[in-house]
């Protein structure tokens, strides 16, 4: 099986987590800080790290900025109990592979590092399917052509619903790989039509879509099962970096 390895200063989280993850027979390696993880990964070969962003010796993120510099392409797990939307941003666009806030349960922590684990190694011994399918749920028009211009430009095949019930219907005929859905739609709201989804087709690739961070929400929807979430108003080079990101994980898990 893998070998991963744990960065973060508090003992009791590793420990939970190398519980956790060897009970799924993982190899596990823990490290409390970035410069005991960097004499770990100068003798050993990791297929995954997940690393806290609060750590005594260094944050995180500069960690991270130091590995990709090395040109090292490991999948990094990031969670940490200050995750906000511009540190989630900064940390994709530096090479984080998944960013998660530690108010998340274990048991979606592990689903996650699996997910990433299972995608990393298809992306690397086999060709993943070159389909790009999206549907894009919001009951605002403008901002449904808006998305579908921009990612139809990127090579995506692009489907709208107005409604989640609009939605639901859609899934069953279009297939899509990833969907961008809205929080908060007049009639069925975007976690009525994520669980609806869900229950259709568990495990399709859901990235919410909110004006508002709403911490709790944002909870709800990713112990659910939503692959993550992007705010209103879109940053479009952070918005495709999400979707492809998520897109890898969702072909994967469709395989």
């Amino acid at each position: 099986m893998a070998k991963i390895l744990v960065v973060d200063d508090e003992l009791a989280f590793r420990e939970a987590l190398h519980y956790a993850l060897g009970k799924k027979g993982y190899e596990v390696s823990t490290a409390v800080g970035a410069g005991h993880a960097m004499n770990l990964m100068a003798s050993q070969t990791f297929e995954l790290i997940v690393l806290d962003n609060r750590m005594p010796d260094e944050s995180g993120i500069v960690f991270l900025k130091k590995i990709r510099a090395a040109k090292n392409r490991v999948p990094v797990v990031v969670y940490s109990v200050e995750i906000n939307a511009a540190l989630e941003k900064e940390m994709q666009q530096v090479g984080a592979n998944e960013v998660l806030n530690k108010s998340l349960s274990l048991a979606v922590l592990t689903d996650r590092i699996e997910r990433v684990l299972l995608s990393a190694g298809q992306s690397q011994g086999s060709a993943l399917s070159t389909k790009k399918n999206l549907l894009i749920v919001d009951d605002e028009k403008p901002i449904r052509n808006m998305l579908a211009l921009f990612f139809g430009k990127k090579g995506y095949q692009v489907v709208e619903a107005a409604s989640g019930e609009e939605a639901l219907e859609s899934v069953k005929t279009n297939k899509p790989d990833i969907v961008l859905l809205d929080m908060t739609m007049a009639g069925m709201n975007g976690m009525e039509t994520l669980k609806k989804l869900l229950e259709i087709h568990p495990g399709l690739g859901v990235i919410m879509v909110t004006a508002m961070q709403d911490d709790n929400m944002v909870k709800q929807a990713m112990e659910l099962g939503a692959y993550g979430y992007v705010l209103k108003p879109f940053d479009f080079l952070y918005l495709e970096l999400v979707v492809s990101s998520k897109l890898i994980i969702a072909q994967t898990n469709k395989t």
